[in-house]
C-alpha cells in the first residue's frame, strides 16, 4: 500500500470522501445530513494543525477551519447540500496545509542533509555528487487549470509511482468538475484545484522523501568511512606515540647506563685517591715519629751533658778546698 494512504485512519472516510465527489458530479437534487464528510474535515484539520501547519501553511489552514464552521453551521441549519460542499472543501484545504508544512519540513530536513554531506565530503576530501544539488522547488502550478495540472503530474515518469490515492483524489475531483453543472461549478473548481494541489505535493513529497533515503544512505557511508579514517588516524597517532617512547626508553636506559658508568669510574678514582693520601699520610706519621724520637734522644743527651758538667763542677769546688 502506498504511505500516502496512511492520510485516513480507516478506508470509511476515504469512501465517504469518493461518495461525496459522486454526489457532486451528478448533483443530486436531496442530499443527506453530510455527517461523515464533517468528521472527515474535522480530522483532517486536526491532522493538519499537528503538522505544524498552522508555521507553515497558517492562511490555508485557517481557510480549513473556516469552511468547516461554516460547514458545521449549514448542516445545522438544514442546508446539507451546502455544508457537504463546504466539508469537502474544508478537507481538501486542510489536507492541502498538511501537504505543504510536510513539504517545508522535508525541504529543511533535505538542505540539512546535503549540508552535512557537504561538509563530509570536504572532511574526507571526496569529490563525490550530491544527487540534488539544491532542493527542487514546490510545485507552483495553480495558475493552471486543474486538468492540465493533473495531466501534467500523471505525465511524470517519477511521479506515477507514488500519490496514488491523493492522485485518483484529483482524477474525481477533475471529472466531477467536468460534469458539474453551473450552479455547482464554483465549488466543483475550488474542490479540483484543492485536490490537484494536495496531489502535487503528495507526489513532490514522495519523491524528495527518496531523495532523502539516498541521501542518508550516502550520509551513513561518509559517517562510516569517517570514523574508519579516524580510526586508521588514531591508531597511527598511538603507534607513533609507542614508538617515540620506545626511543625515549631506550634514551633513557642509555643515560642512566651512561651516569652508573660515571658513578663507577668516580668512586674508583675516589678510592684510588684516597690510598694515596693513606700512604702519605702514614709515612708523614712515621716522620713525625722519627722526629719525636730525635727530639726525646737530644733531651737526653742534652741533660745527661749537663749533670756531667754539674758533677765536674761539683768535683773541682771539692778539690780546691783546703
Amino acid at each position: 500500500m502506498n504511505p500516502s494512504f496512511a492520510y485516513f485512519p480507516n478506508r470509511l472516510l476515504a469512501t465517504l470522501s469518493l461518495s461525496a465527489l459522486l454526489l457532486l458530479a451528478a448533483g443530486c437534487a436531496t442530499v443527506p445530513p453530510p455527517t461523515g464528510e464533517l468528521a472527515a474535515a474535522e480530522q483532517a484539520v486536526l491532522r493538519a494543525g499537528d503538522a505544524d501547519a498552522d508555521q507553515y501553511a497558517p492562511e490555508i489552514v485557517e481557510t480549513a477551519r473556516a469552511e468547516l464552521a461554516r460547514a458545521q453551521a449549514a448542516m445545522l441549519a438544514g442546508e446539507n447540500a451546502r455544508a457537504r460542499d463546504l466539508a469537502l472543501g474544508a478537507a481538501a484545504a486542510a489536507m492541502h496545509a498538511r501537504e505543504l508544512s510536510r513539504a517545508q519540513v522535508l525541504r529543511n530536513r533535505y538542505l540539512q542533509r546535503r549540508g552535512e554531506i557537504r561538509g563530509l565530503q570536504e572532511q574526507l576530501q571526496l569529490d563525490g555528487d550530491i544527487r540534488l544539488d539544491t532542493a527542487p522547488p514546490l510545485p507552483d502550478t495553480e495558475t493552471l487549470p486543474p486538468g492540465e495540472r493533473l495531466a501534467a503530474l500523471a505525465a511524470d515518469p517519477r511521479a506515477q509511482e507514488v500519490a496514488a490515492y491523493e492522485q485518483l483524489q484529483a482524477r474525481l475531483a477533475v471529472d466531477a468538475l467536468a460534469e458539474a453543472g453551473k450552479r455547482e461549478r464554483t465549488a466543483a473548481l475550488t474542490l479540483a484545484a484543492r485536490q490537484v494541489s494536495v496531489a502535487e505535493l503528495a507526489a513532490y513529497n514522495a519523491l524528495l522523501e527518496q531523495d532523502l533515503q539516498a541521501m542518508e544512505q550516502q550520509r551513513s557511508e561518509l559517517l562510516v568511512e569517517a570514523s574508519r579514517r579516524e580510526a586508521e588516524r588514531v591508531r597511527q597517532e598511538l603507534e607513533r606515540l609507542r614508538f617515540q617512547a620506545q626511543i625515549q626508553a631506550e634514551e633513557a636506559e642509555r643515560l642512566r647506563a651512561a651516569a652508573e658508568a660515571e658513578a663507577a669510574a668516580r668512586q674508583q678514582a675516589e678510592e684510588v685517591i684516597l690510598d694515596v693520601g693513606g700512604e702519605q699520610a702514614r709515612k708523614l706519621r712515621e716522620a713525625r715519629a722519627r722526629q719525636a724520637e730525635l727530639a726525646r734522644q737530644e733531651a737526653e743527651l742534652l741533660k745527661a751533658q749537663q749533670e756531667a758538667e754539674a758533677a765536674a763542677d761539683a768535683a773541682a769546688s771539692a778539690s780546691d778546698e783546703p
